[in-house]
């Protein structure tokens, strides 16, 4: 099995409840995968930044305490690590408050192996900022002949206009061997287009291959140039960023083990996001 090597923004979510109690969540889906696919047995690492403050030290222990190696975080000492606050009585749109240095990232970049599987995503791959940074680290990722997975989400809070992001958003589609999005992400991205639609107007023309994660209708869609292919999906008590993020961990393990059949790759995200240890750690 290969290793994986997960590419994305590190933040502390908190969420303020109406009880006046809080609760906190370290990451989104990409961290939510990366810990689940750690927790799982498979060799993986985090590439990301977390400031050098008493956050980024919760954020990174919570990465180690999932079995992901953390030695590619860059821990940055100018600024604050983000720190994302959300209410349940509030009008849905979080505050964020955060610090980022003015250089981009700069991780120690882990060795990339034949087979390796690199996966990235998030507003990190698309901040101006850092784009350029990510897009050679992609690029070195594929020079040595690994599988390079876009994950196209973002924090729509965090992009007044989508127009604003999309030169990124096709740069990160041309560097990826498999694109995995959910219908949330096709809506944002392209709204009023269904799954095939969106596919074959957009997506296809940079990468022939696309895995649709449709939770309101539990199922997965494999598109792979004019094919495609359906599988139905078990009810389940995760909700949608979670049971995505538990699919995106089943294709990284599938990739891992050099699955490339479509429905292999479906089987083992629907396998993966619900497994016994996907409802613990989800």
């Amino acid at each position: 099995m290969n290793k994986v090597i997960y590419i994305g923004e590190l933040t502390l979510n908190v969420s303020l409840n109406t009880d006046g109690t809080a609760t906190t969540r370290v990451g989104d889906r990409l961290v939510a995968a990366a810990a689940l696919d750690g927790m799982m047995g498979v060799e993986t690492i985090f590439v990301g930044e977390a400031s050098a403050d008493v956050v980024g030290d919760h954020i990174v222990s919570y990465l180690d305490s999932s079995k992901v190696n953390t030695a590619s975080v860059d821990r940055y000492s100018e600024g604050a690590s983000p720190v994302k606050i959300s209410s349940t009585v509030s009008d849905g749109k979080p505050i964020i408050h955060s610090a980022f240095p003015s250089e981009p990232i700069n991780p120690v970049w882990p060795r990339v192996n034949e087979g390796d599987v690199v996966i990235f995503g998030s507003y990190l791959a698309l901040d101006k900022r850092n784009h350029d940074a990510i897009v050679d680290l992609l690029k070195h990722a594929r020079a040595r002949k690994a599988k390079v997975v876009s994950i196209p989400y973002f924090d729509l809070t965090r992009v007044p206009r989508i127009t604003r992001v999309m030169p990124e958003v096709w740069d990160s589609l041309e560097q990826a061997d498999l694109v995995v999005v959910t219908t949330d992400d096709l809506a944002a991205l392209f709204p009023g287009e269904d799954p095939a639609k969106a596919f074959k107007a957009h997506i296809l023309f940079y990468c022939r291959r696309c895995l649709v994660l449709d939770r309101e209708g539990l199922t997965m869609r494999f598109f792979d140039g004019d094919e495609s292919w359906t599988l139905a999906c078990h009810p389940t008590q995760l909700d949608k960023e979670r049971w995505a993020a538990g699919a995106v961990a089943g294709v990284a393990r599938a990739l891992s083990e050099g699955i490339s059949d479509p429905d292999d790759i479906m089987a083992k995200a629907n396998e993966t996001a619900h497994s016994e240890i996907a409802a613990s750690v989800l």
